[in-house]
C-alpha cells in the first residue's frame, strides 16, 4: 500500500476563497515565523484571501462540502504540496467539481470521532442534522450526497456539534433565530432536513449558520459598510422555524445585511467590496452594541460600491470554527522561546566587552564609564591638557636666551617642542668653536 510508505507528519492545509489549495509541513511555518502571528506568506491575487486553514496529519481525511450538497473525500497526502509562497493548485484540478459548484466547508478527520453530529444549513432556511459516522463510507470518485438540496436552494455552512449545542441562523432581513439543537431530529444522508428559520419574504435568505455560545459575539455587517457586534447571550432561545428576533436595525442608509459571523475579541476580520476593495480590521476595534441598533461605520465605501463578503482572518485566529488554533499556538510558542533566547543572547553580548568575568564584571566596569561621562562637563575647560602642555615646555628654559631661539622657533615651529632645547646648545657651542678657530 502506498500509504505505508508516506510519513505520518503534521501538515498545514490552506484553501483560498477563489479555490486554490495546497499543503505544507507545519515545521516550515515554525521556521518562517513572523512575530508569532503565523503569516502565511502566500502570493495571492488581488481580492483573494485564505478561507480555510487546518492542521492535520498526512493520513487524515479531508471532507469537502459543496454548495450543491455533495461531499468529496481526499487523503491529505493527495493534495499537492507547495512552497511557502506558492498559491497552490485549483480545486477543480483536484476534485471533480461541476460548473457553478464551489466548496463551502472543509472538515478534517482521522476516524470520524471529532463530533457526534454534522449540522447543515441552507440558503432557504433548511436545517439538517446527521451522525458524523454515516460519512465513514466508501466514496465514489464523484463524491456522495451529503444533504439533498431542493431546487433553488444551496448549502451555506456545515458545523460539527455535540448534540447539546445551540444553533443560530441569521437572515438578510436582519433577524437571527436561536434554537436548541435537540429540536432537530437526526436524519440520514440523502435527506433535505427540516425548516430551521422562516425566510419566506421575497429576497430574504439565510446568510450564516453557526453554533451559539454565550461567551461569543455575533458580528453583523451591512451592504453599505456599517457593522457591530452583540453578545450572544442577548439572543433568546426560541423554537425552530421562527422568523427570529431583530439583530440589526436596517435603514436605507445602512442597506441590507451582507454577512454575519460568530467572533471573539482577539480575532481579525477582512471585508471585500464588489469593486475589489479589501480592508482588514480587528474585532476588538468594533463597538459592542445591543441587538436593535444600527451599528457604526467599519468600512468607507465609494459611491456605488457595496460590501460583498466578510470573513475571518484564519491565519491569526485562535477560535475553534476554522481549525487555525494549532497554527497560532505552535507559532506563538516558538516565538516566545525565540524571544527568551534573544534576551539571553542580548545579556550575553552585554558581558562581552572590556571584562570577561561575567555579568558582575560587566557591571563593575560599566560604572566607572558612567562616572567619567558625568564628569565630562567640567572637563570642557581641559585643565589637565594645559597642565601637561605646561609641564612639557619646562625643558625649554634650559637655553639661556629665549629671544635668540625665537627666529629658529619660527622656522622650526612645525618640529616637535621636545627637540628644540636639545638642539640649541649644540648649535651654539659649534658656532663658538668655529669663531675661535677663525
Amino acid at each position: 500500500d502506498i500509504e505505508d510508505m508516506i510519513a505520518d507528519q503534521q501538515m498545514v492545509i490552506s484553501i483560498t476563497a477563489s479555490g486554490y489549495a495546497k499543503r505544507l509541513p507545519l515545521a516550515t511555518y515554525r521556521q518562517q515565523r513572523r512575530g508569532g502571528k503565523g503569516v502565511m506568506g502566500m502570493n495571492l491575487k488581488e481580492g483573494d484571501y485564505i478561507e480555510h486553514l487546518h492542521i492535520c496529519s498526512t493520513h487524515d481525511y479531508l471532507l469537502f462540502f459543496t454548495n450543491r450538497g455533495k461531499v468529496y473525500r481526499l487523503k491529505v497526502y493527495e493534495l499537492p504540496e507547495g512552497s511557502r509562497t506558492a498559491k497552490g493548485r485549483a480545486l477543480v484540478n483536484v476534485l471533480p467539481l461541476r460548473d457553478g459548484e464551489r466548496v463551502m466547508a472543509v472538515k478534517p478527520t482521522r476516524d470520524f470521532s471529532e463530533g457526534k453530529f454534522v449540522v447543515f444549513g441552507t440558503k432557504n432556511g433548511m436545517i439538517k442534522k446527521t451522525e458524523f459516522k454515516q460519512y465513514d463510507t466508501p466514496m465514489r470518485a464523484d463524491g456522495i450526497i451529503a444533504i439533498k438540496i431542493r431546487k433553488g436552494d444551496e448549502l451555506v455552512q456545515v458545523r460539527l456539534t455535540s448534540g447539546k449545542d445551540d444553533i443560530i441562523m441569521v437572515s438578510a432581513s436582519g433577524h437571527a433565530a436561536r434554537f436548541k439543537e435537540k429540536a432537530v431530529r437526526a436524519m440520514g444522508r440523502d435527506t433535505s432536513g427540516v425548516r430551521g428559520m422562516n425566510v419566506s419574504e421575497k429576497g430574504n435568505r439565510v446568510l450564516a449558520v453557526d453554533v451559539a455560545r454565550d461567551e461569543d459575539d455575533l458580528f453583523v455587517l451591512t451592504e453599505n459598510g456599517y457593522g457591530k457586534r452583540t453578545r450572544m447571550a442577548e439572543y433568546p432561545v426560541k423554537g425552530r422555524g421562527t422568523k427570529g428576533v431583530l439583530t440589526v436595525k436596517l435603514t436605507t442608509k445602512k442597506g441590507m445585511l451582507a454577512g454575519a459571523l460568530v467572533v471573539r475579541a482577539h480575532q481579525e476580520l477582512i471585508f471585500i467590496s464588489q469593486n475589489g476593495m479589501v480592508q482588514r480590521t480587528s474585532v476588538s476595534g468594533i463597538s459592542r452594541m445591543g441587538r436593535p441598533t444600527q451599528g457604526v461605520r467599519v468600512m468607507n465605501l465609494k459611491t456605488g460600491d457595496r460590501v460583498s463578503a466578510v470573513a475571518l482572518v484564519v491565519e491569526s485566529a485562535a477560535g475553534e470554527g476554522n481549525g487555525s488554533a494549532p497554527v497560532e499556538e505552535a507559532i506563538e510558542g516558538e516565538a516566545s522561546s525565540t524571544n527568551s533566547a534573544a534576551t539571553k543572547t542580548a545579556a550575553g553580548s552585554s558581558t562581552d566587552g572590556p571584562s570577561s568575568d561575567g555579568a558582575a564584571g560587566a557591571l563593575t566596569t560599566a560604572k566607572p564609564k558612567r562616572v567619567s561621562a558625568k564628569t565630562k562637563p567640567p572637563a570642557k575647560t581641559k585643565p589637565a591638557a594645559k597642565s601637561k602642555a605646561a609641564a612639557k615646555p619646562k625643558v625649554k628654559p634650559a637655553p639661556t636666551a629665549k629671544a635668540k631661539a625665537k627666529p629658529q622657533a619660527k622656522t622650526t615651529s612645525k618640529a616637535a617642542p621636545r627637540r628644540k632645547p636639545k638642539a640649541n646648545p649644540a648649535l651654539a657651542s659649534s658656532r663658538k668653536r668655529a669663531n675661535k678657530r677663525k
